[in-house]
């Protein structure tokens, strides 16, 4: 972890000019690779003791978006003897370029290759980056395999909503962070920097609550056809801020140079969720629910707007709506906003009229309309998913949004749920057709956009236990669709080929690496764009893969036999497996699970972990403002 002193200085300036010079003006949009845009911290490397560059294993225009990788920048950059960077998956042409003139990939900031760093540390949103990650060590000059990475080279962290599996790319990560970032990361980097090589810096790494060193932990075993921990082995437990009005927060956060795919400055009004959808993973390992007061949140939106430009904030959170001042939380921004010619927006919003009261404060919601998440269409499925609403519910708050003047609806379905039949498939159609006629009986412009993804079971969910329907399947039930839609309504669809890939990636074990491995190696690259995921390349890997190990998709993507370990079952994220087994139980009988926040305590084990946080939350539920009466 030592970096090379042979004329730094001299090294540096060769290396930025030829890149400056000679490579970005060949690309598309060299500007992604400047790394001098607003609120870019740069230091004088010879006064820090650590280097950091944080990476986001995808394009620049989706990763600079990214809020953990503003949080773990600003945190990290708070410190005088810390310098973090960034670096994104680079564009074909970039990598090209590089490679034709053997140059490695770089921290934007400083322009040094990422082999020159202390930590690389990876933020993991979603599986389809993950030859993304592989593709960014090899240009960087990092060695693929942890086991083989020599003592000079950098630490390979990673963290985000993936690793609550961690397993498949365990062969490639030197350490993991499970849970929230912004606190471990410092005691992370405290522990690097004190130095005494890598085998000392992995021992303390692995003392560390919240971080998973593979190299430090027992190795799994065979059960039941799975890699799994062995039933001794202690289990990491999720680091949690419990207090977010305390927490560092960044309000300078970096300002591109062109337009990006969420082209705002973002403020995050709480965390966690208690909905209880059995599908979602961020609603089962983000309890409890937190939030930011009201007075924090005008002190952090005044700075962010003025530190920044930005013409639109948004409310960040899983269920904005929630918020227990929810109505003069908008209400604040909205006022706020104002002197800056800024918008708000609210991205994620319950299926009531009280949100669509809440969207119509604010007014960049007339511009693209509103967004509902209803995920099924019939109650009897709606109770196996653990969403209590009604089609009467939906239809309520569509009548609303467009009395209120909203024009276009965009409704989110699931194809591919637990027990679902063709009946559920086409009641979709049946009820967005109704919502369409709804909406045309009060503005003729009306207009409604489907948009219509396939589940595929998650780790530390109810339903990781689930079967995940196959690829031909999938485009089945697509067409089935299709098919029974107004011509009216605009239908938008996941690539069957990429959930598939998601699915098979998600619940692997540690031979999952060898998969990722051989997809990398025949030139797999941004698989989560549709134009660009490579089918052929991720066949030639799953043949491989399946001869050598004697899994396959098939097994990968069904059932899971339940009290059987699993594969990510040595995490502890504060949820309790049995209460998760319990209520896949439930679902299976159609049973709900009403919000512990409205209801009693379910004892799904946070409780036991964080009593304090959880019982604040109960608190803020019970002294919540309250909604207006539904006219």
């Amino acid at each position: 972890m030592s970096r090379s002193l042979a004329s730094p200085e001299l090294e540096a300036a060769a290396r930025e000019r030829l890149l400056v010079e000679d490579i970005l003006p060949t690309v598309r949009a060299p500007s992604r690779y400047l790394g001098c845009e607003l609120n870019t911290v740069h230091k004088d490397p010879a006064q820090v003791a650590l280097r950091v560059v944080l990476g986001f294993p995808d394009s620049y225009e989706l990763g600079l978006g990214n809020l953990g990788l503003h949080i773990l920048y600003h945190v990290l950059n708070q410190r005088p003897d810390v310098w973090a960077e960034r670096v994104y998956a680079p564009a074909a042409d970039l990598e090209e370029a590089l490679r034709a003139r053997g140059q490695r990939l770089f921290a934007l900031e400083s322009k040094t290759p990422l082999n020159e760093f202390d930590v690389v540390g990876f933020t993991l949103q979603w599986e389809l980056t993950y030859t993304n990650l592989l593709n960014m060590l090899d240009l960087g000059g990092i060695t693929m395999f942890a086991a083989e990475r020599g003592p000079d080279e950098p630490l390979v962290i990673a963290g985000g909503p993936c690793v609550y599996n961690p397993e498949p790319l365990a062969p490639f990560i030197d350490a993991f962070v499970i849970g929230e970032g912004e606190e471990v990361v410092l005691e992370l980097a405290t522990a690097v920097a004190a130095g005494g090589g890598r085998d000392a810096v992995l021992d303390r790494l692995a003392r560390i609550e919240g971080l998973y060193v593979p190299a430090r932990y027992p190795e799994p075993i065979e059960v039941g056809g799975w890699l799994v921990a062995p039933p001794d082995a202690p289990r990491i437990r999720k680091r949690l801020v419990t207090d977010l009005d305390r927490a560092d927060y960044p309000t300078a956060q970096i300002v591109p140079f062109t337009e990006q795919v969420h082209d705002r400055v973002s403020l995050e009004v709480l965390r966690g969720c208690t909905h209880g959808c059995r599908f979602c993973q961020a609603g089962m390992v983000g309890r409890p629910v937190r939030e930011r007061s009201l007075d924090a949140l005008g002190r952090l939106q005044e700075a962010a707007l003025g530190q920044t430009g930005y013409e639109e904030l948004t409310l960040v959170s899983l269920s904005t709506c929630d918020h227990s001042h929810a109505r003069s939380m908008v209400r604040q921004a909205v006022e706020q906003a104002t002197p800056h010619h800024a918008t708000v927006s609210l991205p994620s919003l319950r299926l009531d009229s009280f949100s669509v009261d809440l969207a119509a404060q604010v007014g960049s919601a007339r511009r693209t309309g509103l967004t509902f998440a209803p995920e099924a269409a019939t109650d009897r499925l709606r109770a196996v998913i653990n969403k209590p609403l009604s089609d009467e519910m939906l239809l309520d708050a569509a009548r609303a949004c467009y009395s209120r003047g909203f024009e276009q609806l965009k409704l989110y379905f699931m194809i591919g749920l637990p027990t679902e039949t063709d009946e559920d498939v086409l009641a979709i159609a049946d009820l967005a057709a109704r919502v369409l006629q709804l909406g045309q009986s009060i503005n003729r412009r009306a207009k409604v956009n489907l948009g219509v993804a396939t589940f595929g079971p998650k780790p530390w969910t109810p339903f990781q236990w689930a079967p995940q329907i196959s690829l031909e399947e999938t485009d089945r039930r697509q067409r089935l669709l299709r098919g029974a839609l107004p011509r009216a309504i605009k239908f938008g669809r996941h690539d069957a080929w990429a959930t598939h890939l998601e699915g098979l990636l998600c619940r692997l074990d540690r031979r999952g690496g060898q998969l990722i491995y051989y997809a990398w190696a025949e030139g797999a690259r941004m698989d989560g764009w549709t134009d660009l995921l490579n089918h052929a390349a991720w066949k030639r890997a799953i043949e491989r893969w399946s001869a050598e190990t004697g899994l396959d998709p098939e097994t990968a993507q069904g059932p899971r036999r339940p009290g059987a370990p699993l594969p990510w079952g040595h995490l502890d994220p504060l949820v309790d497996p049995e209460w998760l087994l319990a209520d896949w139980q439930r679902a299976q009988r159609g049973e709900g699970d009403p919000d512990c926040r409205q209801g009693g305590c379910h004892m799904c084990g946070v409780l036991g972990s964080e009593p304090q946080a959880c019982l604040a939350m109960q608190a803020r539920a019970q002294h919540a403002e309250p909604a207006p009466a539904t006219p």
